[in-house]
């Protein structure tokens, strides 16, 4: 079951938290076994390496200490902070230290990361000196990688390793010299294991006041001992009048979706005001671990004339009713309904709604609230509703059959019709379409009503919407295909490509058909040799190479008849560990890649290893794999191009 944040106040599961001013700080109370004065966590060597030139706003500094957190007993694991670190494969337990800059100018990018430990690349690199210092240089996809004795630097670009050295070297300003406000956050906090750091810019949110009254947004945590870690949470704001009472009771809420030893303590020093909690580490694995009731089922076979609707509880351990919640179309429904007189809810268990309450595309979400936030799984019950589509392309006009058995409203049936496929966005608002309807106001849909939507065109997206044209919404949905389909053949060795048109219904003009290679016109059309085609009409275009996106488009609406990216043929056999190439295309071996699947892994290579030349008819390769599954020949790295089983 997924798990959220929950954004709530503290007061809500009767937390309080007490403010103290004047610059008051926190400690953690001392037991057997803990750290009674967090350890100083040493970046300043780290730190040395950011250069000025990446300050910006808004922009967020981070400095992590992972020797310390990994001993923590988070009941997550911590990726390594580093771009592309998993290409490089660098573990956690590899690093030491790391510090990163992150830039959110102009979308999210990562320019410097910069890491101690006992890192060890792989992959070619060649020796570079910059400002004195000598480096080994990687490069891996956008990233360059510079590596010296004491740390690893990652970057965006190459220009920024030397810029970065010559900071170190004391040859250029330094990130924290440029920026004062960076320099004090970090000194503020004192010793924690792990720091971020935002320079907040007008579009940041922040929970508790305007972006444009805050300097710096603030999060350190220090590990006290594995089951304990220390968190703050901190805003210094540009005029102290902003920080009140009620501030801070918001501020209290961030530590709602978190399990605390005790109660949070705020502290108010002149214009900064920080939260400060214990992570309750035992609290958080025990909710970790628990499996929320979840993975609900509903018989899509119900009677309507039933008095209630079942829900089966798929999985999930026993967990309270007074932890639940059910959600229908987002709204809470009464738990004297649907808990059913159950004291707890788990695996097996059913739940119920009133009959009355069921009605089609109803959203079913139960949640569990718990101090990690919130997990919720959910359900939708009469999603889809069948329904017959019969397109005329003469009147363009489509008639709709009712198909189904279960009796719809009529006033919450919509029709329409989308020039495209409508894709949801969460980020902008649905598209309009071109045209719909309400066939069935003030009636009721059994099986066999029917409708008629018209100004509907080849390529259009048919939605049947309840209570709104929204695809989101949608009953049923049917897309109007083009006239015919389109069969491509590829001649390799000559890089010739056939289009041939299959119609089923009489001819069609032949200005509809068009053929785009890489989304422009080809310089040959059937509209160029005749004004009317059948099937098996048939173009050829030359000079198409491997990989080439080819299309066939239909009309003005350009709705898509059929498309290839055209590469080689070619067939294999296989017999006790012999591959061999027995027809079709004959192809550089260079170009070629084997991969071969057994029982005990895989196995992959360059064909040009073992074979000169092109790969032609009769040539052979030997696979050193026990019980070989299957083989495959792949063109350039991405065209499967041959393959072969031992049972075929």
């Amino acid at each position: 079951m997924q798990q959220c944040p929950r954004r709530t106040l503290l007061g809500g599961i009767g937390t309080t938290i007490t403010v103290a001013l004047a610059g008051t700080s926190v400690s953690a109370t001392s037991t057997d076994g803990r750290v009674e004065t967090p350890s100083e966590s040493d970046f300043e060597s780290l730190f040395e390496y950011l250069p000025a030139s990446l300050a910006g706003e808004p922009m967020q500094l981070a400095a992590t200490d992972v020797d310390s957190r990994l001993e923590a007993d988070e009941p997550h694991s911590h990726p390594v902070p580093i771009p592309a670190g998993h290409r490089f494969d660098v573990e956690a337990e590899d690093v030491s230290k790391t510090v990163r800059v992150t830039s959110h100018d102009d979308g999210y990018t990562q320019p410097l990361v910069v890491l101690t430990g006992d890192v060890d690349l792989e992959g070619e690199s060649e020796s570079r000196d910059a400002h004195g210092v000598e480096y080994d240089y990687y490069e891996r996809d956008d990233l360059a990688v510079a590596v010296t004795d004491d740390v690893a630097l990652f970057a965006d670009e190459a220009e920024t390793l030397e810029t970065a050295f010559a900071a170190s070297t004391g040859e250029t300003e330094q990130l924290l010299e440029a920026e004062s406000t960076l320099s004090a956050a970090f000194e503020d906090r004192g010793g924690a294991d792990s720091y971020s750091v935002h320079l907040v810019g007008d579009e940041f949110h922040l929970p508790a006041a305007d972006a444009e009254d805050v300097e710096y947004v603030v999060h350190a945590e220090t590990v006290l001992d594995p089951d304990t870690i220390e968190t703050q949470y901190g805003l210094a704001f540009v005029d102290e009048s902003a920080i009140t009472d009620e501030l801070v009771e918001t501020l209290e809420g961030e530590f709602a979706y978190m399990g605390t030893n005790g109660d949070p303590t705020a502290t108010v020093d002149g214009s900064v005001v920080t939260v400060t909690a214990e992570r309750d580490l035992v609290a958080e694995r025990a909710i970790r671990e628990h499996d929320s009731p979840g993975r609900l089922r509903v018989d899509r076979e119900f009677d309507l004339e039933d008095d209630e609707l079942e829900i089966e509880i798929g999985r999930g351990d026993p967990t309270p009713i007074e932890d639940l919640s059910l959600e229908l179309d987002d709204e809470e429904y009464d738990a004297d309904i649907w808990a059913d007189g159950h004291g707890k809810l788990e695996e097996g268990d059913t739940i119920v709604i009133d009959m009355d309450d069921v009605e089609p595309n109803l959203s079913i979400r139960l949640r569990h609230d718990h101090e990690l936030g919130s997990s919720s799984s959910g359900t939708s019950i009469l999603s889809h509703f069948r329904f017959e589509f019969d397109y005329d392309l003469e009147s363009e006009s489509l008639s709709i059959t009712y198909a189904d058995d279960f009796p719809l409203d009529g006033d919450e049936v919509h029709l329409a019709a989308y020039e495209e496929r409508p894709r949801y966005r969460p980020d902008e608002d649905d598209p309009e379409p071109r045209t719909s309807v309400q066939p069935w106001e003030g009636e009721t849909l059994d099986e066999g009503a029917e409708a008629t939507l018209e100004d509907v065109r080849p390529g259009d997206e048919i939605i049947v919407g309840w209570k709104d044209v929204s695809p989101r919404d949608n009953i049923g949905r049917h897309r109007i295909r083009p006239p015919g389909t389109v069969r491509f053949d590829y001649d390799y060795a000559s890089e010739t490509l056939s289009a041939t048109l299959e119609l089923e219904d009489e001819e069609q003009p032949a200005e509809k058909y068009e053929l785009l290679v890489d989304d422009e016109p080809a310089a040959t059309q059937w509209a160029s040799e005749t004004d009317t085609v059948s099937s098996e009409a048939t173009i050829e275009v030359a000079d198409v190479a491997v990989g080439t996106d080819v299309t066939v488009v239909w009309g003005d609406s350009d709705a898509r008849v059929g498309g290839t990216r055209p590469s080689p043929s070619i067939e294999l056999t296989y017999d006790d560990g012999t591959v061999e190439h027995v027809g079709g295309d004959e192809p550089p071996a260079a170009k070629l890649e084997v991969q071969a699947w057994g029982e005990d892994g895989h196995e992959e290579m360059g064909l040009d290893e073992v074979i000169d030349g092109n790969f032609t008819e009769g040539d052979s390769f030997e696979i050193d794999l026990e019980d070989v599954h299957n083989v495959s020949l792949r063109y350039d790295g991405h065209h499967g191009v041959g393959f072969a089983r031992p049972d075929q």
